[in-house]
């Protein structure tokens, strides 16, 4: 059994969850199903992008254990990238405004390092 504290990147809600399966994945307060992913993230689909200078861009789409899409906007130069967007069911949340956006999921970091993006960033926002 685990213990999670969550929070509503709609309206602003902590709650607690505690359970042995995946959260429901949406918040008890307003119903939205903007929240943290529920259960593990699985690659569904990738957009990348790079320059002869090094500049790149990398969307990695996801989907979580309840069904939600999460989609991973990295921008990078060379190895170092920085997280600056993250898509949840449509529902834009920018790392640089939301601090509470800062925990980047193992599957996204993994697969970002194939592409050669080996350290990412979640403190400043970056124009895309």
């Amino acid at each position: 059994m685990s213990i999670f504290t969550l929070r509503c990147y709609e309206c602003g809600c902590e709650y607690g969850y505690i359970g042995a399966t995946p959260h429901p994945g949406q918040c008890p307060s307003c119903d939205s199903h903007c929240v943290s992913p529920a259960g593990e993230l699985t690659i569904t689909d990738l957009d990348h992008w790079q320059n002869a200078a090094g500049l790149s861009k990398l969307q990695i789409y996801t989907i979580d254990e309840r069904g939600r899409q999460f989609v991973f906007k990295i921008v990078a130069n060379d190895s170092t990238g920085k997280l600056v967007e993250v898509m949840i069911e449509g529902v834009g949340i920018h790392p640089g405004t939301d601090q509470s956006v800062q925990y980047i999921p193992s599957v996204v970091s993994k697969t970002a390092t194939v592409f050669g993006i080996t350290e990412i960033e979640t403190e400043s926002t970056v124009a895309m």
